[in-house]
């Protein structure tokens, strides 16, 4: 947790973790995400610090088409495959999340959330 105490500090703090996204161009997007990212916004009494509330911001790298793909460099190829297969079982999660399976262990691919 990184605390701010004013509307600036907040704002500070987003654009430090905008700042460490990786983006890169594609064939589909001028500036295509190539990383996650989830924020959590934490509102607590500043009296008592107790929790009032949570806000979960969730930003996912861009999925490509292999057919865009075609012309990337090698390293941008197995990136997009990488993020394709993470996406795939950040689907498979929420899917179980929602038929309400208490446990679940992914193992299909190496996780990059």
């Amino acid at each position: 947790e990184v605390p701010a105490r004013s509307a600036a500090e907040f704002l500070q703090v987003i654009s430090d973790g905008h700042s460490e996204r990786t983006t890169h161009i594609t064939e589909a997007n001028d500036s295509s995400s190539r990383s996650h990212a989830i924020c959590q916004v934490f509102l607590r009494d500043p009296s008592s610090g107790k929790l009032k509330g949570k806000l979960t911001l969730v930003d996912l790298a861009g999925s490509e088409r292999g057919s865009d793909t075609k012309s990337h460099n090698t390293q941008r190829r197995t990136e997009s495959a990488e993020i394709n297969t993470s996406l795939l079982s950040l689907k498979e999660c929420i899917r179980a999340l929602g038929q309400k399976k208490v446990r679940m262990y992914h193992t299909e691919a190496p996780s990059s959330l």
